[in-house]
């Protein structure tokens, strides 16, 4: 466990609409244990699209094999549900660079894969992109007298998503014991 989620070094990830670059997204790690934090950053600043808002979620895949499932899908497909354990959202107009945390919970399950069902883990990106180019929502910074500066009420967006798969490993027992509830055998003499 140790050697497999100790390895870093820098992923980075292009994100793109039709329209253009939005960022960078970076990520040190994509295997983790249980109990570990998700940590990224995305650069927006060379970006040639503005990107409004973003959201990341860190989510578990679960797939169930037809034959095994209490309702069937529709043409022997896997029944595919997503639970969602940690989410970050950040309004970035005008972001530079942000960074976001997500800890994944020493109470869920590691991945897995059987001939039944299988879990995986992923982040979950939703961005929310300016469709006009160049946008400007500032007042000028130079005014000869004093004004009220108010926002445009109405700015056309477009969203869009993406999925970041990375590996969740069971975690030390020791760390998991703490998760466990039930009653403590520890003792403290003063």
């Amino acid at each position: 466990l140790m050697a497999a989620t100790s390895c870093r070094s820098l992923h980075l990830y292009n994100i793109s609409d039709g329209r253009g670059k939005v960022g960078t997204f970076g990520i040190f790690k994509s295997v983790y244990r249980l109990g570990e934090d998700v940590v990224g950053t995305l650069n927006l600043g060379e970006g040639t699209v503005a990107c409004l808002q973003f959201s990341v979620s860190l989510q578990t895949e679960e797939r169930v094999q037809p034959e095994y499932q209490r309702r069937r899908g529709a043409g022997g497909v896997p029944s595919v549900s997503h639970v969602t354990h940690a989410r970050h959202q950040e309004s970035c107009l005008h972001t530079t660079r942000t960074s976001f945390s997500l800890p994944i919970p020493l109470s869920s399950t590691p991945g897995f894969c059987t001939a039944i069902v299988s879990l995986k883990w992923r982040l979950h990106f939703e961005f929310v992109t300016s469709r006009e180019p160049g946008l400007v929502l500032l007042p000028p910074v130079e005014q000869p007298e004093p004004t009220t500066w108010t926002g445009p009420e109405q700015v056309p967006v477009d969203t869009f998503s993406w999925d970041l798969p990375i590996k969740v490993l069971p975690t030390s027992p020791t760390l998991a014991s703490y998760a466990a509830p039930g009653p403590s055998t520890s003792t403290i003499t003063i």
